[in-house]
């Protein structure tokens, strides 16, 4: 980059794209401006892309991407000219601003891209993967189509692939993503995307594509490089990696051994990194008494925090927490509020509680028909609870006619369940000679 950039534009590239911290974004942006404002040509395409494009985490601002995208062509950039007909914007006073061709600008920045430079590369093969080479010189015709666009898919991952070989991350992700995938005329290849991602490793920060990896490699079942790359996340304090081996130990199923105290101490280490599915599921440890002793004051503080962070399903279990009054007194709106909450997102949520606040008019108004309706819906997910509540209801004759025989049934399917308060309930039932349930 040294022979096409300022020391400070180069500095700012290294921070937006060849590293993988968020932290050092803004330090970067603030150097691209800073280029910008001592009007150095390319740096005004750099910041065009942090603002088309929200690279950096910037804010998109269509305008701001125009109006950087035109000083940098007035300046003579032509990666400002190829950035600008990326971003769909070469038209109008862009375009008017040019003072040679798009092909000009093209070879121009072929140019730097055979000589080496990772940025550079990275636009070409942009230009090969997005179909501006087919749209704006080669113009096949319909017969003609699908072999140019073959031959334009190799040679944009072969300019990505140069690129990422110099630690370009973008560059990176369409390279391993459009193998991956099988997208813009480049051929599925699950196998060859992870060969050569592997090629990859202490050339590019690949810290964001840890987890990608890891399931790719589950899917094909290899969990013994699965757990290498899991291992490698949590020696560079990825979180989700972290989470991703916490998860292995947890079930046992994947390569390794259950182990549910080694699960809980990875989860409370992707939770001091702050990740929200760290302390979720450090939190169902220990509500559930895996790696621990049992301790639902402490979860209940975990879960919230999850939630706090954004976690979905921590509301779900924090709706429990409040129903049954486990680490927190008992309240039924709060329960009733937590659930609607994830009725409104569209979320899962325990239906079985909701079934049962609403049979019994607990922190919602009564709707027997609404209430039977969700617990029988929860019964077909295979919730023993809920066949534990139809029971009682059937007992009781809550909303429907009491129903001695149906509420065996249910209890019977909540006891094989082994849900609790289900073998009590069929405990105070006994069969008559005739082979009929009553009361004792």
């Amino acid at each position: 980059m040294e022979n096409y950039y300022s020391d400070t534009l180069r500095e700012g590239l290294r921070l937006l794209y060849f590293q993988a911290d968020p932290s050092r974004f803004p330090e970067g942006v603030r150097l691209l401006e800073e280029a910008v404002a001592n009007e150095e040509p390319h740096a005004f395409y750099f910041l065009a892309r942090c603002y088309g494009w929200g690279d950096g985490n910037v804010k998109e601002n269509d305008k701001k991407a125009r109006q950087l995208s035109k000083r940098g062509i007035e300046l003579g950039s032509d990666l400002c000219v190829l950035g600008a007909d990326r971003m769909d914007i070469l038209k109008g006073d862009v375009e008017r601003a040019m003072t040679k061709t798009l092909e000009d600008s093209y070879h121009g920045v072929l140019a730097m891209a055979e000589a080496g430079e990772p940025m550079a590369q990275y636009a070409i093969g942009l230009f090969y993967f997005w179909g501006d080479m087919l749209l704006h010189f080669q113009k096949p015709s319909k017969q003609e189509f699908l072999k140019y666009e073959k031959q334009n898919a190799a040679e944009a991952l072969k300019w990505f692939r140069r690129s990422a070989g110099q630690g370009c991350i973008p560059a990176f992700r369409n390279a391993f993503n459009s193998v991956r995938n099988g997208v813009n005329g480049v051929e599925q290849n699950m196998e060859e995307a992870l060969r050569w991602a592997e090629t990859m490793d202490g050339k590019v920060d690949m810290r964001d594509y840890y987890h990608s990896l890891i399931l790719e490699y589950q899917k094909l079942k290899r969990h013994a490089d699965a757990i290498r790359w899991c291992e490698k996340g949590v020696r560079d304090r990825v979180s989700v990696c972290i989470v991703d081996l916490g998860l292995v130990y947890l079930y046992g199923d994947r390569g390794a051994k259950e182990d549910d105290a080694e699960a809980l101490r990875l989860f409370k280490m992707a939770a001091e990194c702050g990740d929200e599915y760290g302390y979720y599921n450090a939190a169902r440890c220990i509500y559930n008494g895996w790696g621990c002793e049992k301790n639902y004051d402490e979860a209940f503080r975990w879960f919230d925090e999850a939630a706090r962070r954004g976690h979905q399903a921590s509301k779900s279990y924090l709706a429990q927490c409040y129903f049954w009054g486990r680490g927190i007194e008992t309240n039924y709106e709060m329960a009733v509020r937590m659930m609607n909450a994830l009725l409104k997102e569209r979320q899962d949520y325990p239906k079985e509680l909701m079934g049962y606040c609403c049979l019994y008019g607990k922190g919602i108004g009564r709707d027997t028909i609404r209430g039977k309706r969700l617990l029988e819906e929860a019964t077909q997910a295979g919730n023993g609870m809920a066949w534990k509540f139809l029971g009682d209801m059937y007992d009781a004759g809550v909303g429907v006619p009491e129903n001695i025989p149906m509420a065996i049934s249910c209890y019977q399917k909540a006891a094989e369940k082994k849900v609790a308060g289900a073998a009590e309930a069929l405990g105070r039932y006994k069969k008559t000679l005739f082979g009929k349930w009553k009361r004792k």
